[in-house]
C-alpha cells in the first residue's frame, strides 16, 4: 500500500490542532512530533512504524477518540470542527488499518516503539494500610518499559519507573494515575495506560 507521506503528515498536523481543542494536549504534541519526524524520515520503515503508533493511539474503546467531539465556548457542539475531526479520525483509522496485519506489524515494531520512550502502566492492587479513621490505601502499579519487561512499584516509585520529570507539569502523571484507577475499578486489570498520553491500550 503506497502512502503519501506529505499528505499524511499534513493530516496528522491538522489532527493535532483539533486534539488540542478537545483537551488532549499530550497526544496532540505527540501527533505533531510524529508528523515532523515522518517528514524528515519518509522511508517505508518509518511509515510502518508511524502506522503502528497511530493504531495504538486509536485503541481504547469507550471514552476513546471516537467518543469525543469539539465544543464551542458555550458547551454546545461545534458541528463544523467536529465534522472535520471525525473525517481526520477516519483518515487516521484507514491509515492505521492499512499495510501489514496488525498482529504481525505490532510484533515487528514493538521493540522500536518502546525505544521511542513508550511506557505503560496499570494499577494491580490497592492494599488498605493503617487503622480507622486514618486508614489509607497503598497502591501497587505494574510498569512495562519494554516488550515483556515489567516490574511492580508502589505510588512513591511510580514517577521514577515511568520516567516522569518532577520539574515539569504533574498533569500527565495525575491523568495517568486517574485512568489506571478507573480501569482498576471497572475490573479492566488486563488493560494498560500509556504514559504520558493516558490512552488506554487493551491488554
Amino acid at each position: 500500500m503506497t502512502t503519501s507521506v506529505n499528505a499524511l503528515a499534513l493530516d496528522m498536523l491538522t489532527f493535532s490542532g483539533l486534539l488540542r481543542i478537545i483537551r488532549q494536549p499530550q497526544l496532540a504534541e505527540n501527533y505533531e512530533a510524529r508528523a515532523k519526524y515522518l517528514l524528515a524520515n519518509p522511508a517505508a520503515k518509518d511509515v510502518e512504524e508511524t502506522r503502528a503508533w497511530v493504531r495504538l493511539t486509536l485503541q481504547g474503546g469507550a471514552g476513546g477518540l471516537g467518543d469525543m467531539y469539539v465544543q464551542k465556548a458555550d458547551g454546545s457542539v461545534d458541528e463544523v470542527l467536529t465534522r472535520q475531526y471525525m473525517e481526520l479520525l477516519q483518515k487516521m483509522t484507514d491509515f492505521a488499518n492499512g499495510g501489514d496485519e496488525p498482529s504481525s506489524l505490532l510484533q515487528q515494531m514493538g521493540s522500536a516503539m518502546f525505544a521511542h520512550g513508550y511506557t505503560y502502566v496499570r494499577l494491580v492492587e490497592v492494599v488498605p494500610t493503617g487503622k480507622w479513621p486514618f486508614r489509607r490505601g497503598r497502591t501497587m502499579y505494574e510498569v512495562m518499559t519494554a516488550p515483556g519487561v515489567t516490574r511492580l512499584v508502589d505510588s512513591t516509585l511510580l514517577g521514577g519507573a515511568v520516567g516522569y520529570d518532577p520539574r515539569g507539569s504533574r498533569r500527565d502523571m495525575q491523568e495517568c494515575q486517574m485512568t489506571a484507577r478507573r480501569m482498576f475499578d471497572e475490573g479492566r486489570t488486563d488493560d494498560w495506560v500509556h504514559f504520558s498520553s493516558s490512552q488506554v491500550i487493551p491488554g
